[in-house]
């Protein structure tokens, strides 16, 4: 079964319960074993966590699949965050570096940030997929 990046929104979602489709889906998809991280995700998920969050979250990381971000990938991201700006579009540079793990691995990336969806041949695992058997 393929791989799947979840975006720190999909996280954050999750964690608050806000989209019970997602917060299933999250379970089936940790449960089989397909879903990665990265740093990108991991950085922005601390980042945003309370002392008491960090005991409950940080071990659930540590069993996912990890997506290293390897010395020639920094180039990579540059050259993505430049051919996207050369037409017009502006990512957050975290998430530059998110699409380009994601392009490098050919994972798909579950994510709710919309402008994911300009990066050329980025795989995006939707909320349609969601009703969709793995």
């Amino acid at each position: 079964m393929a791989l799947i990046l979840a975006d720190t929104s999909i996280w954050i979602d999750a964690f608050k319960g806000k989209t019970p489709a997602i917060v299933s889906r999250m379970q089936t998809l940790i449960t089989e074993g397909r879903i990665a991280t990265c740093g990108p995700v991991l950085f922005e998920i601390k980042r945003g966590l309370r002392p008491a969050e960090r005991k409950k979250v940080l071990p659930l990381f540590d069993a996912l699949v990890w997506l290293a971000f390897e010395e020639h990938m920094w180039r990579a991201a540059g050259d993505l965050d430049a051919s996207l700006r050369h037409k017009g579009i502006t990512i957050p540079p975290m998430d530059v570096l998110i699409a380009a793990i994601c392009l490098h691995y050919k994972v798909s990336l579950f994510t709710l940030d919309n402008h994911f969806h300009a990066v050329p041949a980025l795989e995006i695992y939707s909320l349609q997929d969601i009703h969709e058997s793995p």
